[in-house]
């Protein structure tokens, strides 16, 4: 990974707060961390994943599979590459067990319930998921533009919101358990808030239908994919910084994240809230620069991985 020459420091990263400070009328109330106990039980994955199965009569299961799986998988692929040729600079930022833990058990919840939540959307909209293929390419389209014009500021605003403290403690400080991410870092959530990004992400592909009459399960399919793959990249803790991502002057800046700018949300906390597009955070005045700790890295092949 290529260094900013530019850069006159080096910003490291602190471990978030055990507790979040709550003001209110001149007294400080402190609200402890909950979440660092949490332990899931497994042993019924594989049943909550076959759940959907059990409406084969009421709609076509095979789409909702279809996402499911394919998502598994590319996860599954994009956590393989990252181990084999991303630098681990876990001598110096190393990944506890815990937290290795936590992901192994967490990263699948979120797949599994938007397979549930496609299967509820089948049944009361069927026209939804099954238009005439040949309209696939314009519900693209429609899906694109809705994500850019609803889903990244929706995201914006509920993120701040999952950053008051109250619900830190109850939601989002789950996923702020991971200071040193990885892509799977990208899909662990607390339970509740996976319904909140539901509701967050859903109209990229419920205005196209509602407002322009089409939508297909391919292209609900496909944007589920694309934007696993985009949220494991921001979440992938490497150094990125050709000026088409860095330059004052490159739309890229301003449109297309890179995993320090995410980085800098997972250090600082109240920083960095965009999902895919640092816009946001610059519009709205909540843009900080991170850069990577580099100092004292060995050589990739020394490095280690837990």
């Amino acid at each position: 990974m290529c260094l900013n020459p530019e850069a006159n420091k080096t910003l490291k990263h602190s471990a978030p707060p055990a507790e979040e400070k709550i003001y209110t009328a001149g007294k400080t109330k402190m609200i402890a961390s909950t979440h660092s106990k949490h332990k899931r039980e497994t042993k019924y994955d594989l049943l909550l994943f076959l759940i959907p199965a059990l409406f084969w009569k009421l709609t076509p299961i095979m789409p909702s599979y279809i996402i499911g799986i394919t998502r598994i998988l590319s996860t599954r692929i994009i956590l393989t590459l990252h181990y084999l040729f991303v630098d681990k600079d876990n001598y110096n930022n190393k990944l506890t067990q815990k937290q290795l833990t936590r992901e192994k058990e967490d990263y699948l919840v979120g797949i599994v319930l938007h397979m549930w939540a496609q299967i509820a959307l089948q049944i009361i909209f069927p026209g939804m998921f099954f238009t005439d293929s040949s309209l696939i390419k314009t519900c693209a389209i429609n899906t694109l533009w809705s994500h850019v014009l609803a889903v990244e500021p929706l995201y914006y605003f509920a993120h701040r919101w999952l950053h008051i403290p109250e619900h830190m403690k109850s939601m989002h400080g789950f996923h702020h358990l991971s200071i040193n991410t990885l892509p799977s870092t990208s899909l662990v959530q607390n339970f509740q808030e996976h319904f909140i990004y539901i509701a967050t992400f859903g109209p990229a592909f419920l205005l196209p239908f509602f407002v322009g009459g089409h939508q297909h399960w391919i292209v609900i399919g496909a944007y589920l994919v694309l934007f696993d793959i985009i949220n494991s990249f921001g979440h992938m803790n490497i150094r990125l910084r050709h000026p088409i991502f860095t330059h004052k002057f490159s739309p890229f800046r301003y449109l297309f994240y890179t995993p320090e700018f995410h980085l800098g949300h997972h250090a600082y906390f109240r920083a960095n809230y965009a999902l895919f597009m640092p816009f946001w955070d610059i519009m709205m005045g909540t843009h900080r620069e991170y850069i990577k700790n580099d100092s004292g890295l060995l050589p990739a092949n020394k490095q280690d991985f837990v």
